[in-house]
């Protein structure tokens, strides 16, 4: 929900007269007895009501007194106000401040509010504000967390550095509402503003030319986080709002970190990562080496696997074999089981992949239309795909076929949290969020989206990455869980399973990051996010928590922008199933953004594997592959350059111009 202007003004005009105002001084005020933490040079005094009366290095003081007090604020309805600055209870843990409110009136809840000074790694300090409602029975209003924002840089010219969801790094001096001056992260939940500009990851970076000092602003990446920054006389803020109608029960937290560092805007995100990410592990070093990707889609019935490597084989020098990654698909039963029997957390020894293969209405996806993202079916392809009878022995022969030979492998991991009816050992309609997703020879009956907030969901794909791990796990390098992108911002759960949806795929993605990263630091855990296509300019990063993304977008180039500040410290790749038909998107992504060339085999798309690409296809192939080997994918963002966007110093085009 959206406040229009003058409801925002009003809302912001009540904050500041609820505030209590004090000298801007460089040091303590007067009105407090205040105690005193110190890291790095950095000395934070807080009073005995929570208030941070001031923050400095001996040199600058940069908490603005004159806008006010920052004291958390909880607002229900838009009408009434708890502000938190009457502590019952307080104590000291080493670096950590935490006080507790406790509030009754229509409700009963608390706020617990930990105040903290953290090193940083390359020397200052994290100032983090966690903040946490605790609601022992429901609050059925709609409540709006406030975390008024009065710390600054001293200077009258201050500037912004904003990673924004269309991957510009964009820089303007801050300024008032009329200046574009709000800034939004969004997920779950709402905001109220204006027109805020949609950020990448919740996080904004001040700085002035005045000081090498920058204050990287940022926020835990799983609810929507609006920011807006100190302005002439005007307070600035952080706050998110929870819903009505999925309220406050239990405990809801938030956690907002302000990065001292003097360093640039390259330093601010290796910040952001270490304040609001520290317990999301960066992917493996490998990762950034890798120079061609090939997505293989149960191709030829099977055979092409084989065709594709032996061709690979010819083409690639050992040397260079370890940066191909080699992606299995198509291998499992059907959609949602992946030949796992959840029930005994094994995973099958034998089983029958594309078991639809021959279904009529699969066969007719041969008579389909073309669609505008050049992913169709050929009728010559589609009449030709059969069952394929597996096994656990199949898949690890697969595997060591390629590995043997020195190329990475990789396998799907599941289709987002697509599951079908024929899937009848796992259906049960209380798991179902929505209806639709993808459909193949390896799907029967209806496809439906699973709700990451039910414990059954959440446990299946828990307990089979496990069995994964526990089967293949020394011998794979990754894998990969495709169209991550279903569950979009702000989709809440159903009635029986009711909350953020969204925040649950989060932290679903999340948790099998780190157990994949747990079992064995080099095997990677990807994403599929697909951003940018098709006009899906705000679905959500789930790449964010895992350890690059695997876009299932065709290279199509309006999709890189949208995928490079949530994978800004990992890997950025695609899948483009028709390499010979697009090539020209292939050469794009890698002459610009240095993303790996991307070929692909299946009866999905162009279905040409590299073993059945002629002389020129194969030389446009590994010309690219001969420039690309030699550079290591360290990702940017764009620069706006006066109205001329370029990456890297190199333009950057959309498909009009391509």
């Amino acid at each position: 929900m959206k406040l229009g202007r003058r409801e925002f003004v009003e809302v912001l005009g009540t904050s500041a007269a609820l505030t209590v105002t004090a000298p801007f001084v460089s040091g303590i005020s007067s009105l407090y007895a205040t105690e005193t933490i110190e890291r790095n040079g950095w000395q934070l005094k807080v009073a005995p009501t929570g208030d941070v009366v001031s923050l400095q290095d001996g040199k600058l003081e940069l908490i603005n007194r004159k806008l006010g007090d920052n004291h958390p604020r909880i607002l229900f309805m838009g009408k009434k106000y708890y502000i938190c600055n009457q502590p019952n209870a307080s104590h000291r843990e080493g670096s950590k401040l935490i006080f507790q409110y406790s509030f009754s009136d229509r409700f009963t809840f608390s706020v617990d509010y930990e105040i903290e000074l953290l090193p940083l790694k390359e020397g200052s300090a994290n100032l983090r504000q966690t903040v946490k409602i605790n609601a022992p029975t429901k609050i059925s209003e709609r409540v709006k967390l406030i975390i008024p924002r009065n710390l600054q840089l001293p200077f009258p010219d201050r500037k912004v550095f904003l990673p924004l969801k269309n991957g510009i790094g964009h820089r303007q001096q801050i300024g008032n509402f009329d200046n574009e001056d709000e800034y939004l992260f969004q997920l779950a939940g709402e905001f109220e503003g204006g027109k805020p500009q949609a950020l990448a990851i919740p996080m904004v970076d001040e700085y002035a030319d005045q000081t090498d000092l920058h204050l990287t602003l940022s926020a835990d990446p799983y609810f929507s986080s609006y920011f807006s920054l100190p302005f002439g006389d005007r307070i600035g803020q952080f706050h998110c709002i929870y819903p009505s109608s999925v309220g406050i029960q239990g405990s809801e937290e938030r956690v907002l970190s302000t990065g001292l560092h003097f360093g640039d805007t390259q330093k601010a995100m290796s910040v952001f990562y270490e304040c609001s990410l520290e317990d999301v592990k960066q992917g493996p070093d490998w990762l950034h080496d890798v120079a061609m990707v090939d997505y293989d889609y149960l191709s030829k019935n099977g055979e092409g696997w084989f065709a594709d490597i032996n061709q690979l084989e010819e083409l690639i020098p050992r040397k260079d074999r370890a940066k191909v990654f080699l992606a299995l698909h198509g291998w499992y039963d059907v959609v949602g089981r992946y030949s796992f029997d959840h029930r005994k957390k094994t995973l099958d020894k034998r089983w029958v992949a594309f078991p639809s293969a021959l279904d009529p209405d699969v066969q007719a996806y041969g008579e389909a239309p073309e669609e505008w993202t050049e992913h169709y079916w050929h009728p010559r392809s589609v009449s030709k795909m059969r069952p394929v009878e597996m096994s656990l022995a199949e898949m690890h022969r697969r595997i060591q076929f390629a590995k043997a030979k020195g190329f990475r492998v990789g396998l799907y991991f599941a289709d987002g949290l697509c599951a079908c009816t024929g899937a009848k050992d796992i259906y049960d309609p209380s798991k179902i969020l929505t209806q639709g997703g993808w459909k193949g020879p390896d799907t029967k009956g209806k496809t439906y989206q699973q709700s990451p907030l039910h414990p059954a969901v959440r446990d299946f794909y828990k307990s089979y990455l496990q069995a994964l791990i526990s089967e293949y796990g020394t011998e794979l390098d990754g894998l990969i869980w495709d169209e991550t992108f279903y569950i979009n911002p702000g989709e809440l759960g159903t009635s029986a399973y009711p909350g953020y949806a969204d925040r649950a795929m989060m932290t679903l993605v999340k948790e099998l990051s780190t157990v994949t990263g747990n079992s064995n630091s080099q095997l990677a855990f990807l994403a599929s996010d697909v951003i940018g296509v098709r006009g899906w300019n705000q679905k959500a990063p789930y790449g964010l928590v895992a350890h690059g993304t695997y876009q299932d977008s065709g290279c199509r180039p309006e999709a890189w922008p949208y995928g490079l500040f949530p994978n800004f410290r990992n890997v950025l790749w695609s899948c483009n199933w028709a390499p010979v038909s697009n090539f020209r998107f292939t050469e794009y992504a890698v002459e610009t953004f240095d993303v790996p060339v991307a070929i692909s085999n299946g009866a999905f798309g162009d279905d040409i594997g590299i073993s059945e690409m002629n002389q020129q296809q194969l030389k446009g192939i590994m010309n690219l592959f001969e420039k690309r080997k030699e550079i290591r994918m360290q990702i940017g963002w764009i620069e706006e350059n006066q109205c001329k966007p370029s990456y890297e110093g190199k333009p950057v085009k959309y498909p009009r111009s391509l």
